[in-house]
């Protein structure tokens, strides 16, 4: 390194250093001087690998690895992010930078509590309106015409979209928080399945959609939340009866990916004949606030948060969410869940 790169990287306000696969700092300028001093012991902590997990600093050396992570060191968080790889005394290398984004970090994590606290407030009244459009519309011998008796029917389905929308927002203020976390029980895919379809049946007979669904006898437990992976499937029915018109199909299935004679994954697919999804709008299906072009057959908008939770959902359970569809021919949602056993 020249003296004069030296002195130019001495005067950034960011603090740099270029440090080797074993977390050893080979040169820092003064900012990461300041910053950190001559402790680095959790840089070398993060090369280490403990019960077979890389420690953060290793993913830098690794090809098509993220360049930037945030690591938390004496209460305060930083933004660590790849420069560029640096040949170093002929060994592995690699210049980061370090920012402090503590107060960025906690100015998000206040605005996230406060959406959260407000959205959580809203679902008392709310399941108190759901609650009483229940009970009149359940009354036998009800005396309504059927102007009234539709406009109630319509004020409960706007209700029952209302609930899912503030339950989006609430999942995903957990996610950004890190707080959005899934327990691990013995879960029976089958009743996943079953209490999904029939929380949905009755919006589906609404609209005239056959909802359906196909599974083997002997698919295994797995180990995860009944809660977090059927809200999963529900979302994906849910955004499937948005987009089959009346007289559609949904099918949901699942079956088991083996190696050998033993059962290696679980595979859930919810497949429906709407009106398919562009080629382009695909690779962004499951990012947040992302929504397609396609107009809704049942009115109504989203947050665009729906399939980035059921992704959050699915890889919190080490699986993967693929998806195929064929425009003017329908849909496939593919749920990937390894098959692990309790010891």
């Amino acid at each position: 390194m020249t003296a004069f790169t030296t002195e130019l990287l001495n005067k950034l306000p960011v603090a740099i250093a270029v440090v080797n696969d074993t977390g050893n700092v080979e040169y820092h300028n003064e900012e990461f001087g300041q910053s950190f001093g001559k402790e680095v012991t959790w840089i070398r902590e993060a090369a280490r690998a403990v019960a077979g997990e890389r420690g953060w600093l290793q993913g830098f050396f690794m090809e098509g690895a993220d360049r930037t992570i945030d690591v938390e060191n004496s209460g305060r968080i930083y933004r660590v992010d790849r420069i560029m790889n640096v040949s170093q005394n002929g060994g592995q290398a690699v210049a980061l930078s370090f920012e402090d984004v503590t107060e960025q970090r906690q100015a998000e994590q206040a605005k996230s509590d406060f959406t959260a606290q407000i959205v959580h407030d809203l679902r008392g009244p709310l399941s108190g309106i759901q609650g009483t459009l229940e009970f009149v519309l359940s009354q036998e011998g009800s005396k309504l015409d059927s102007l009234y008796t539709d406009l109630l029917n319509e004020a409960q389905r706007e209700s029952e979209r209302m609930m899912n929308l503030i339950n989006e927002i609430l999942d995903f203020s957990k996610i950004q928080s890190g707080s959005f976390a899934v327990e691990s029980e013995p879960v029976r895919v089958a009743g996943l399945l079953k209490r999904a379809i029939r929380s949905l049946q009755s919006v589906a007979s609404r609209d005239e959609i056959f909802l359906i669904s196909a599974h083997g006898r002997d698919i295994p437990q797995i180990l995860g939340s009944v809660e977090k992976l059927t809200q999963a499937i529900i979302n994906l029915i849910s955004n499937s009866l948005k987009f089959t018109p009346k007289k559609g199909l949904i099918s949901v299935g699942a079956q088991i990916v083996r190696q050998g004679e033993t059962p290696d994954a679980i595979v859930i697919t919810v497949t429906d004949s709407g009106m398919g999804i562009k080629a382009a709008d695909l690779q962004k299906l499951f990012e947040k606030y992302k929504q397609t072009g396609n107009k809704s057959f049942r009115g109504g908008g989203g947050t665009g948060l729906g399939l980035y939770i059921v992704k959050q959902i699915i890889e919190a359970h080490g699986g993967e969410v693929s998806v195929a569809s064929i425009e003017g021919v329908g849909t496939s949602m593919v749920l990937k869940l390894p098959v692990k056993r309790a010891a």
